[in-house]
């Protein structure tokens, strides 16, 4: 107990706050916190099961951004990956057993990633000019595979990922815990995950340090490629459905649940945690203006401010504490 309550205290505090972490902490116990008041009725089991379907996606979309900006670029390209991954899932659901298009499904958002990385890494181009470009011809793939929204998911499906796994406890929010577990260890503790932070901080560092850096931008795009595609078959599952514009909304808002978490947009800093509760609070933000009666024409100007307002003041506490410091 004390072991874990050192390491809990020290290294663990200190990490999340290296990472960027602590934004996202606070403002998603505080917006949890008003929700509540506002609207307690998140707390039985059916609000609970509602709310964690609709935000776990973009839960995933976040993890997926973060991943590409960690490694020193942006993806533009995320709400059409979606999109893409969502409408192929569905479409192959008519068929086939998901043993089959699941695997199917993330093999299309890896291939999304390929695309991606390979220009970005090996031919140097801006990852936000891949990534637009990607945007517009996965765009149009999606609509000549689907139109209009259809597909075959199946009731049992939807429990699967979108049920009660015991009571209060939502599906859709354990495969998010399993996947986020998965990824830790993946970044924090493997060969390939210290060289994705590594190339954000220092590419040319790493090259010179033997270390292929092009090989690494391209699979860290892959894996935001497979981890968006998850979220898609989340989506699916949850809406019993496949749409073409379902991806439409994952793109700013992914961004925004990066910048909410701390994520380095130079690269090299990123907190898994901090990115789900950056989700989460986005959501939260959203219903919270709903229940509290604010005008729909407003909570658009309202949301930005308040995540203007989340990321904006830690950064200004740090610069006065830096300041503070150079005057001692």
């Amino acid at each position: 107990m004390t072991r874990f309550r050192r390491l809990f205290s020290s290294g663990g505090l200190a990490r999340l706050r290296s990472e960027g972490a602590t934004a996202p902490i606070v403002a998603f116990a505080t917006f949890f916190a008003l929700y509540i008041a506002i609207n307690p009725e998140i707390l039985t089991r059916f609000q609970l099961q509602t709310a964690s379907n609709l935000v776990v996606p973009l839960a995933f979309a976040a993890l997926a951004q973060m991943i590409v900006v960690i490694v020193g670029g942006i993806d533009i390209s995320i709400g059409a990956i979606m999109s893409l991954s969502n409408v192929s899932f569905a479409l192959l659901m008519v068929n086939l057993s998901p043993a089959i298009a699941i695997p199917v499904t993330l093999g299309i958002g890896a291939a999304a990633g390929l695309f991606n990385g390979f220009l970005v890494a090996y031919f140097r181009l801006p990852a936000i000019a891949v990534t637009l470009a990607s945007f517009f011809i996965i765009g149009a793939l999606t609509r000549e595979l689907m139109d209009r929204p259809g597909g075959g998911i199946s009731y049992d499906f939807f429990l699967a990922t979108s049920g009660e796994l015991i009571p209060f406890v939502p599906v859709s929010v354990f495969w998010l815990a399993l996947f986020s577990v998965a990824l830790y260890f993946l970044l924090q503790r493997t060969r390939f995950g210290r060289h994705v932070y590594a190339v954000g901080s220092n590419a040319d560092g790493l090259e010179a340090a033997g270390v292929n850096s092009k090989r690494t931008i391209l699979l860290a795009f892959m894996l935001s490629g497979v981890t968006v595609s998850i979220g898609a078959i989340m989506l699916a599952g949850s809406t019993l459905t496949g749409d073409p514009r379902s991806g439409d909304a994952y793109l700013l808002n992914s961004i925004a649940a990066v910048a909410l978490a701390g994520v380095a947009f130079a690269g090299g800093r990123g907190s898994i945690l901090g990115a789900i509760l950056a989700a989460f609070t986005l959501g939260l933000i959203g219903n919270f203006l709903y229940f509290a009666g604010i005008n729909s024409s407003w909570q658009y100007i309202i949301a930005a401010l308040i995540l203007l307002s989340v990321v904006a003041i830690p950064a200004l506490v740090s610069r006065i504490q830096a300041e503070r410091r150079k005057t001692k």
